[in-house]
């Protein structure tokens, strides 16, 4: 029986360590009603080699974060968690409101520092949910002001964007070290080409998000024994030597196949 590793999948430099391409994306776990079986995927995912596990502490209102504590402390010394900044503590409806302003990105990092349990973060994405450039009164600069400050008062150790546009990837890479990018892309959708060329060309860690291409029907050629989802990651990882896939799942024998895809 072949056993499944997410270091087949090839090693990269992120946020200062050294960590498998295959990573892990916990939003699913939002919707679990069974903490047993959510610690059983991330306990799994660690198992099997994953070391990237992408979160956000609006998953849930903390309840993804607090599966990960409760599942994986102590943590492994290798493993980056990666969070995101950028929205309100509090909000109505199913999405996230968007929020940059410097009392509420802290705040948003003491939740991730208080629930995960750690006293410095080593990876925070700035999520820009907006279409401008600027997003009731802050500017993209000025919120990329903020996690900069923040990292240097010591709550974060590495600074990531996501969802962001070329030009705001540029004008942060020329002003602050930027740790990775994570932005919409996938076999279906390759809109994002120039920003992960510019991630290419700079040795820039790149987070596809919706990997498998949240419901695109285009899918690359699929070899004998692959699923379609696992011949779409497998394209991601032989795109480019930067991107690192964060397939999400709440069941270990999916995350078991999305690991496979590494190989």
């Amino acid at each position: 029986m072949t056993t499944v590793d997410a270091t087949d999948a090839g090693m990269i430099s992120l946020a200062g360590k050294t960590v498998p391409r295959m990573g892990f994306g916990a939003m699913q776990l939002r919707m679990s009603t069974d903490p047993e079986a959510a610690a059983a995927v991330l306990r799994r995912s660690i198992e099997l080699g994953i070391r990237v596990i992408d979160t956000a502490w609006y998953y849930g209102n903390d309840v993804v974060n607090r599966f990960i504590a409760e599942a994986l402390r102590p943590y492994p010394a290798d493993l980056v968690l990666a969070t995101k900044a950028g929205a309100r503590t509090t909000y109505n409806g199913p999405l996230p409101q968007p929020d940059y302003s410097p009392e509420q990105l802290r705040a948003g990092n003491d939740r991730d520092r208080t629930v995960l349990g750690l006293g410095t973060i080593p990876l925070t994405h700035l999520r820009w949910m907006s279409e401008e450039d600027t997003c009731d009164g802050v500017s993209f600069d000025s919120a990329f002001d903020t996690m900069l400050a923040m990292q240097d008062e010591g709550r974060i150790q590495h600074v990531g964007l996501s969802n962001v546009t070329l030009e705001q990837v540029r004008r942060a890479h020329a002003r602050g070290p930027i740790a990775s990018v994570s932005n919409l892309f996938s076999y279906g959708n390759q809109k994002d080409t120039p920003t992960l060329e510019f991630c290419i060309e700079h040795g820039i860690p790149y987070l596809p998000w919706g990997p498998r291409g949240y419901g695109a029907t285009d899918a690359p050629p699929t070899p004998n024994g692959l699923t379609v989802d696992q011949a779409r990651l497998a394209w991601l990882l032989d795109r480019s030597p930067v991107i690192v896939v964060i397939a999400g799942t709440s069941s270990v024998a999916h995350l078991e196949e999305n690991i496979a895809a590494g190989a």
